[in-house]
């Protein structure tokens, strides 16, 4: 919890930091580390940090106080900032400076230097004095901090349509931030200002977004939030609009119909980031998939979002994706829950001739470069060909397999050998990508082919080489006599554990003798690798290890 980082450290790192953006970046980490929490010597630290915000010399003193504001603001952070109102001599001096981010986030800071009601009225002055309506914001709220009961007498007229929407948006954080009830004209302050200017705190140092004011303006209640969204939406910006959008995706289940019914509105904005966020929002969610099923239907025939939108259908059990099974297959819009989904169909050989192409394609334009899109593309392959009869495949495979890329190259020799055995476009097909590799060379082995091109290939391979040597015992056993004895070669070298396992395991086959592989077993018990934690307990069950001495 300490971040491996003593006191003489912490304050050597705050003074680098002030001037330097990785040691900044250290120091944040050691602060508020990933795992949780606040550095439990940040309270001593307010007063350090504060001193270097204010040296002439520091290059990053805006960096400074908003590494503070984040941990007096910081669940965890309620001792450092109890810390802060011994600073608030040195803060005030900060607020003035003529550099715009240092005085405001100083200002934000002073904001919890309270119960202070004379500072209180010395920012609620210096906002009344400000032009820049942007600037106003943060003494705003900062003041209703410092001094609740008087806030409560001067924030309702800020909140009022007179003023200007970036006020009365500043009105409702700043009620929120002194703890006071909202009421009818925070609701309306809010969803006519934030309609009119969305970014009325994009420059505050403590900002909020529509989504956590709605719920501190509203309640809860649904019908005022759906009000207050409905006004945004149908008079806001843009921006606006996208975060209504953003709004109604972290609204609690069930949605007030009314804001169902809003999203239909938004699903065909004129505004396109409306449009996609509205679209993400209904494709991810069951209610609204189930409520806009027919948009989505429309949405695919369209032409529009195709992909998403017949995988939604198909999450909820909307028959209407069968439809479009085919056209997806062919045209390249495959959702992930495709194939699953073809598994509930009766045989289909419209059906089954489009899988093939996809397959086909998925196994000729695979890049693993592209690791997310790869990843994805080969859950697919694998998915369609396990669905296909194996008949149908043999020939269009065999055929293609030469263009086929890794590693959809080695699934497809592999089924190949299996679904194919004894037949001479495999056995020809495999051969060709063979390129002396032990691991073709058994398929071809396996699909009928000649075994000679192996036995030359194991001969060279390296004796510790556990592909080799499990292939060797596979595909010759005890005709081979060297062969168990590079498996026990392996078995006691200082290979990984999944290589010493693998070894282990082909031994028991070859000699069905328990004591040759019991400790070996019993090491792969606690490897790193789950599948070989599996695998060894399964052949611990086989042996009987605990009989084993």
């Amino acid at each position: 919890m300490t971040g491996g980082v003593d006191s003489v450290d912490l304050l050597g790192l705050i003074r680098m930091a002030a001037s330097d953006y990785d040691s900044m970046d250290r120091l944040e980490a050691v602060l508020l580390p990933a795992e949780g929490g606040v550095h439990p010597q940040a309270p001593m630290l307010v007063a350090p940090i504060v001193a270097y915000a204010g040296d002439p010399a520091a290059l990053l003193p805006d960096q400074l106080l908003r590494l503070l504001v984040d941990v007096v603001t910081h669940e965890g952070g309620a001792a450092a900032r109890e810390q802060l109102r011994f600073f608030a001599v040195n803060l005030r001096a900060l607020s003035d400076v003529d550099d715009y981010w240092v005085a405001e986030t100083a200002t934000c800071l002073l904001g919890f230097c309270g119960p202070d009601p004379a500072l209180a009225a010395t920012l609620r002055e210096r906002a009344d004095e400000e032009l820049d309506l942007y600037r106003r914001v943060t003494p705003l709220v900062a003041a209703a901090r410092l001094d609740p009961a008087a806030a409560a007498t001067w924030l309702p007229a800020l909140l009022q349509p007179e003023q200007p929407a970036t006020v009365r948006v500043a009105a409702v954080l700043a009620l929120r931030e002194a703890g006071l009830a909202p009421d009818a004209a925070a609701q309306a302050a809010l969803a006519q200002g934030w309609a009119a200017d969305p970014e009325a705190l994009r420059w505050a140092t403590l900002r909020a977004s529509l989504r956590g004011l709605l719920a501190y303006a509203v309640g809860g209640d649904p019908g005022r939030t759906a009000a207050v969204l409905t006004a945004i939406a149908r008079t806001g910006t843009e921006q606006a609009r996208c975060d209504v959008v953003d709004a109604v995706a972290a609204l609690p289940e069930p949605l007030p119909a009314a804001v169902a019914d809003l999203v239909t509105v938004l699903l065909d904005d004129e505004g396109e980031r409306v449009r996609k966020r509205a679209y993400a929002l209904v494709a991810d969610d069951d209610t609204l998939t189930l409520r806009h099923a027919d948009w989505l239907v429309q949405a695919i025939e369209r032409g529009r979002n195709r992909r998403s939108a017949l995988g939604a259908l198909i999450r909820v059990g909307d028959k209407r994706w069968q439809d479009w099974a085919v056209e997806s297959l062919r045209g390249g819009w495959t959702p992930h829950n495709l194939p699953e989904a073809l598994a509930t169909l009766p045989p289909d050989p419209a059906v089954h001739e489009a899988m093939l192409a996809r397959v086909v394609h998925l196994a000729t334009a695979i890049d693993v470069r592209q690791a997310a899109q790869s990843a994805a593309r080969q859950r697919e392959l694998r998915g369609l060909l396990d669905l296909l009869p194996p008949r149908l495949t043999v020939a269009p495979l065999a055929r293609h397999l030469p263009q086929m890329t890794f590693p959809a190259r080695l699934w497809i020799a592999n089924h190949l050998a299996y679904a194919g055995t004894g037949d001479p476009a495999v056995i020809a097909a495999i051969a060709s990508i063979a390129n002396g590799e032990v691991t073709y060379l058994r398929l071809l082995w396996l699909a009928g082919g000649d075994v000679e091109p192996l036995r030359d290939a194991l001969a060279v391979a390296p004796r510790l080489d556990v592909l080799a040597a499990v292939v060797a015992a596979e595909v010759f056993g005890d005709g081979d006599p060297d062969v168990a004895q590079r498996l026990r070669e392996i078995r006691d070298s200082g290979a990984d554990i999944r290589d010493r396992f693998a070894a282990a395991g082909a031994l028991w086959e070859l000699t069905s003798d328990a004591a040759e592989v019991a400790g070996t077993v019993r090491e792969a018990l606690g490897a790193r690798s789950r599948r070989t934690r599996e695998e060894a307990a399964d052949l611990a069950a086989q042996i009987g290890l605990d009989q084993v001495g």
